[in-house]
């Protein structure tokens, strides 16, 4: 067993970085993950296992991020810090098993994937420590389908944001596609010697207006004054107070196929707004119309937005790097107040949906990404000398906002030609446990699918509410589209 403390000290973590190092160490969030299908356009000359590892040793020696773990975890900024590995035991890190059911086609459910992830996000990265990296690839196989297999990269936050899984993919697509019979494929890989990218705060100044500043620290210090939570506000159930034996965390996908899509994303550009920002307003029109009118008629929605264009780093590094936007969805008043449907319809959701407010959702994004990490909330992060602390004291507490919604967008093939090509892309994560009742992440893969996976938490929302609330952002994208010509 390898002695974590004569590992190789990198550097202290980041801000942002111990952000996510003190939520892995109390389990309050364990890790974020990002799967892709895989098909070759012939039976692979080598063993999948060859090939696997033939492309992990192309993405290590690409990203020097992977090879690093954090210690001190229970501490706060500028005790815990990045370590590197010495080497990599693969077998340690990728599991490879059969599915039951074949891999799922165009617009079709995949009920296995949403197991198998509910197992992943459950484990952390604590046993084993200095012997294991922070991440891990889960391969999934099917019986009968030798040229596809489903990949999924689940890792440790501080190590990257969601935007670099897009990056680990492009690499590791890469590297399968530069494999071969004659590839490296060892399991033990030498870790490279690299730098890690500086931290945050080291790359954006940071900068902070005069107003925002006030209104956080009064906030902190006068919150039923300055920060006063909304009234009628809907954010499941609080925060529990006894974390020791949580249930594991629940995942549910929906799926639209290409052809709805591409309709969705059409009919948002024809009515300026954005797939996502029509997204969230689906959402907040579907819990609106599974909650009573007469006691909730807000909703806090929250999600990141990459600063990585606002660095001077390369496209090509991975980077852990976001800023936020907040929009408070108020329910319409022409709603009627009466009590909820037992099943709401297309047409009961849309009651509660506007263009108006998909392009009011669209341009809040923009403001948000023109301020160029401006008054970036994860400023405030180097006045929090307590990290852990920093979360214990949400225990109990009412949680805000009311959901996240995070989105990584539509992926594009960089390469092309390849025997290997990705298809159907799923964006997932531990549901935070003092942040939002639950999160909805998005992203649409090479198959033209979008997808949109849900995980929540029961300490937060119950099954039956997050069933009907899932089933009625699907019936809304059906409704909005329905008669629209592609």
């Amino acid at each position: 067993m390898t002695d974590s403390l004569n590992l190789e000290k990198l550097r202290p973590c980041g801000r942002l970085e111990t952000f996510s190092t003190a939520r892995h160490n109390l389990s309050f969030y364990r890790n974020v993950g990002f799967t892709a299908t895989y098909t070759s356009s012939d039976t692979p000359q080598s063993p999948l296992g060859n090939n696997i590892f033939a492309a992990l040793r192309h993405v290590i020696a690409k990203y020097p991020n992977l090879s690093a773990i954090t210690l001190n975890e229970e501490q706060s900024f500028p005790n815990v810090y990045f370590a590197r590995l010495t080497e990599i035991d693969l077998r340690t890190c990728v599991e490879i098993c059969e599915r039951r059911t074949p891999f799922p086609k165009d617009g079709e459910a995949d009920e296995e994937l949403d197991e198998a992830l509910a197992q992943q996000h459950s484990r952390d990265f604590k046993e084993g420590l200095g012997s294991k990296p922070f991440w891990r690839l889960l391969v999934q196989t099917s019986p009968n389908q030798a040229t596809q297999f489903s990949a999924s990269w689940m890792w440790h936050h501080a190590l990257a944001d969601g935007g670099s899984a897009l990056l680990f993919h492009e690499s590791f697509l890469a590297g399968l596609n530069a494999s071969g019979p004659d590839s490296d494929a060892g399991p033990i890989v030498p870790t490279p010697i690299a730098t890690l990218l500086q931290p945050l705060e080291e790359l954006h100044p940071m900068s902070m207006s005069w107003p925002f500043f006030l209104q956080a620290i009064l906030g902190a210090m006068l919150p039923s004054i300055f920060a006063k939570r909304p009234a009628k506000l809907w954010a499941g159930n609080p925060v529990p107070e006894d974390t020791t034996t949580l249930p594991t965390p629940r995942y549910r996908t929906l799926i639209f196929s290409k052809e709805t899509t591409l309709k969705l994303a059409q009919a948002s550009r024809a009515e300026r707004a954005s797939m996502t920002a029509t997204l969230q307003c689906l959402l907040a029109a579907s819990l609106f119309a599974n909650l009573p009118a007469t006691e909730y008629d807000k909703i806090s929605i929250f999600g990141p937005i990459s600063m990585k264009r606002f660095l001077d780093v390369k496209e090509t590094q991975m980077t852990n790097a976001i800023a936020t936007y907040d929009y408070m969805h108020r329910r319409p008043s022409s709603r009627p107040t009466n009590s909820i449907s037992s099943s709401p319809s297309p047409s009961h959701i849309l009651q509660n949906f506007s263009w108006d407010e998909a392009r009011a959702v669209k341009f809040k994004i923009q403001a948000e990404i023109a301020k160029e990490g401006r008054d970036n909330p994860n400023a405030l992060l180097k006045y929090v000398s307590d990290m852990p602390g920093f979360f214990l004291e949400k225990l109990g507490k009412p949680r805000s906002p009311s959901a996240e919604v995070s989105s990584l967008g539509v992926w594009r093939d960089k390469q092309g030609g390849g025997k290997w090509e990705v298809g159907r892309m799923v964006f997932s994560q531990f549901p935070d446990l003092t942040a939002g009742a639950f999160a909805m992440n998005v992203v649409t893969g090479g198959d033209g699918n979008a997808v949109i996976n849900f995980c929540w938490g029961e300490w937060a929302v119950g099954e039956g509410m997050m069933r009907k609330v899932i089933e009625g952002v699907g019936d809304g994208v059906e409704g909005l589209i329905d008669g629209y010509e592609a």
